[in-house]
């Protein structure tokens, strides 16, 4: 991929930053009716956060130029970048004389006008082409989408023949162009943007300008939007990382992008929240570009603080780990919790539940523990742990694989389970059964030592925590045996409590709160719950578990379960919260 400001920099020899200017141009749209006006467009045009409305030309450019010295040095480049509604929306007089006059404030080497298809009248052209005799011109037109269903769903009241009539005037008079894509927009979707990026591609554009689509506030896409959650899907960062991706593979590798990414303040957008910043995706996104291994069936792959490798789940919208450490999460939220290597300094033979494999982090760090205490003295005999994973995707083991160094134990071992479904060392065996644990949990006939509760969140995977299916995991511990999660859900813990067990928290990491330790036990816990985390677990509707009496309810029925008991329990004056 190459940037707009690696161009510039080749250009020009040295880099060359925007100074936005906002004309007092409106986009023709807007000079009709507000439900006229594109729908994801808010009320001031994507105006620069530093500009406010009533600010003259000069002061613009005076405070835009300011800013860019003092952030970027002073032998920094300027670029006046006509961005705000659309910057040829004037009789041709009136644009010429003001362009000439906003250009005279400063020493500006480019100039980039925001312009739509229907708003580049011959007249006008002949203005552009009058300024590319003295700057290095670029013009951006909105494109949005080649789709013309879509362009009549978002209001844009132009064609995309429209577009292609524009592009091609302007370079026959070897005016620079580039498209302005937005991809996310209602109804479309991969195949859609692929489509607009190849009749783009087939164009005489010269560069293009991509970016995510945003719901921000007091726009008619944010009323849609409220009222009907189904009429767009917003792309979060790893969603939109792939579409990119693929409306890339079309762009011509000598098109420099000016963009990738949108921002704006984070008060005005509604959807989607990001967890990266724009720097971050940019890096992000040019990573995955130059490996596109790092995207594995719309998983990316992602390094956690602590150096190990996690994935994000697209269906689940999560990632599989805390970002804070993979690894370090399982020592720290179930080996550490589970006493396994104290149990097994002791020289006990440990069997597991492993409840959602997932990268098999958990699973693999039992055993590693179980191999460094093996042989390490004659006191301790060679402990033996047997491990049963459940997992509902067949592909997790195959994921698991791509983590680990080829050389390691946990690459043989995820080799091997994604191979066979099984592994066996000297003193360590692994079993990984494949299926939904509601009803694979229902088959096994072992008495479990310790138990990983690791499913996704409960707002994303409530099957996992349901009060039905924490009994059944109950009836297969022995009395000793201890259960660790990572979630401190109240209902998670409402459901281990009607369940008879004991419950403690393990130690923050990742989260603000500690996980779940759960046992018969008394002695087994960390940091015991106290009396009033009891309290509101037992007696209010916050620790209402999920339920699942049949173990067959989808996600939805078992979150509309609960939300009903909870409505029937407030109507009986039980409180929501102490």
């Amino acid at each position: 991929m190459f940037f707009f400001s690696e161009y510039l920099n080749a250009k020009f020899g040295r880099p060359l930053q925007r100074v936005p200017i906002n004309l007092p141009f409106l986009c023709p749209q807007r000079k009709k009716t507000p439900a006229s006006r594109c729908i994801f467009c808010p009320e001031d045009g994507a105006l620069a956060r530093h500009l406010s409305k009533d600010l003259q030309l000069e002061e613009q450019v005076q405070k835009g130029v300011g800013y860019v010295k003092r952030r970027y040095g002073a032998d920094t480049g300027l670029i006046a970048y006509f961005q705000n509604y659309t910057s040829t929306n004037a009789d041709p007089v009136t644009l010429s004389k003001i362009y000439k006059r906003t250009l005279s404030f400063a020493d500006f080497s480019a100039v980039i006008v925001s312009t739509r298809p229907d708003c580049l009248q011959e007249e006008i052209l002949d203005v552009l082409a009058e300024i590319a005799e003295k700057y290095e011109l670029w013009v951006e037109i909105g494109v949005q989408s080649a789709l013309d269903k879509t362009l009549d769903l978002v209001k844009r009241h132009h064609s995309f023949a429209d577009v292609e009539d524009a592009v091609k005037r302007l370079h026959k008079r070897k005016i620079k162009t580039a498209a302005h894509i937005i991809i996310g927009l209602p109804g479309e979707n991969m195949e859609d943007f692929r489509f607009t990026s190849k009749k783009i591609a087939s164009l005489p554009f010269s560069g293009v300008k991509i970016h995510n689509l945003l719901i921000l506030r007091k726009t008619e896409l944010a009323k849609r939007y409220a009222t009907d959650k189904n009429f767009v899907h917003p792309l979060n960062e790893y969603e939109y990382a792939e579409a990119l991706l693929e409306f890339m593979k079309f762009i011509p590798p000598e098109w420099p992008v000016m963009r990738i990414c949108t921002d704006a303040n984070p008060a005005d957008i509604i959807a989607p929240k990001w967890n990266m910043t724009k720097g971050q995706f940019i890096q992000f996104f040019t990573e995955i570009q130059a490996d596109p291994g790092k995207i594995q069936s719309g998983r990316p792959k992602i390094i956690t603080k602590d150096g190990s490798f996690t994935f994000y789940h697209p269906a689940y919208k999560e990632h599989y780990h805390t970002l804070a450490g993979a690894s370090t999460e399982a020592e720290k939220k179930f080996i550490g919790p589970c006493e396994i290597r104290r149990r097994l300094e002791k020289g006990e033979n440990l069997e597991i539940l492993d409840i959602g494999f997932g990268l098999g982090y958990n699973a693999f760090s039992a055993i590693r523990t179980a191999e460094e205490i093996r042989g390490k003295g004659e006191e301790i005999r060679d402990p033996k742990i047997k491990i049963i994973s459940l997992e509902n995707d067949p592909e997790s083991a195959k994921f698991a694989v791509s983590l680990f160094p080829e050389q390691s134990l946990e690459y043989e071992i995820a080799k091997s389970l994604s191979e066979s479904g099984t592994w066996k060392g000297k003193n360590s065996e692994i079993k990984i059964i494949i299926g939904d644990a509601r009803k694979t949990v229902g088959i096994l006939k072992n008495s479990f030592d310790a138990v990983f509760l690791d499913a996704f969140s409960t707002e994303k995977n409530p099957e996992l925590w349901t009060y039905d299916f924490v009994r059944l995991i109950s009836n297969l511990m022995k009395k000793d045996a201890i259960l660790a999660t990572y979630s401190s859900a109240y209902p998670v813990r409402g459901a281990l409590a009607r369940c008879g067990f004991h419950i403690g928290e393990s130690a923050a990491f990742g989260r603000k709160r500690g996980g779940t330790i759960a046992s018969f036990r008394t002695d087994a816990m960390q940091i015991p719950l106290s009396s009033k985390e009891m309290r509101i677990i037992k007696e209010t509707t916050t620790g209402l578990p999920y339920r699942d009496p049949k173990l067959c309810w989808d996600r939805e029925k078992i979150i509309r379960f609960r939300k009903k008991t909870i409505e029937k329990l407030r109507r009986k004056k039980v409180p929501k919260w102490l």
